[in-house]
């Protein structure tokens, strides 16, 4: 087999786990907040209009805490997937990039993809999520890739 043009790896702890499915359900979780908020301040335009004051401060305060809340009960909820799920736990990934294609290898299995079928491509100053599906993401740290590893990624998988 070919020599990888680069390699990264990460050691996925629950920090990193949750880091990585908070960015792969952030559009989602966005928009359920959306249209929450928009039916509560529906809902408390309609008790203030209807001089039901308890009722109005009671939506203000939904809609204060509300996002803070659904943040808080996800990551509970990350939390008690990745003690339920020992093959997730510590797990130790390789990414191995090549040409037309990069490996993840990890201590429960290999998989092959290429740039291709990555759909989503998120990069923050910390860290790169390539996601081939909705639901799938793979995180790689930027300080455990080199600047010519990042801008490969960026030629390869932004569109």
């Amino acid at each position: 087999m070919a020599q990888a043009l680069y390699i990264s790896e990460i050691h996925m702890d629950l920090n990193e786990y949750t880091r990585m499915a908070m960015k792969v359900t952030e559009k989602s979780r966005r928009r359920i907040i959306m249209i929450a908020e928009a039916i509560w301040i529906a809902a408390g335009a309609v008790a203030f209009a209807l001089k039901q004051y308890d009722f109005t401060v009671m939506f203000a305060l939904v809609i204060a805490f509300y996002p803070a809340a659904l943040v808080y009960l996800y990551k509970r909820r990350l939390k008690k997937i990745y003690a339920d799920m020992p093959a997730i736990k510590d797990d130790y990934v390789r990414y191995e990039f090549y040409p037309d294609h990069f490996l993840v290898l990890t201590n429960r299995g290999d998989g092959e993809y290429r740039y291709d079928q990555i759909t989503r491509y998120v990069e923050t100053d910390e860290e790169i999520i390539m996601m081939p599906a909705p639901d799938q993401g793979m995180l790689l740290l930027k300080k455990n890739c080199s600047p010519d590893l990042i801008k490969f990624l960026r030629e390869k998988c932004q569109r």
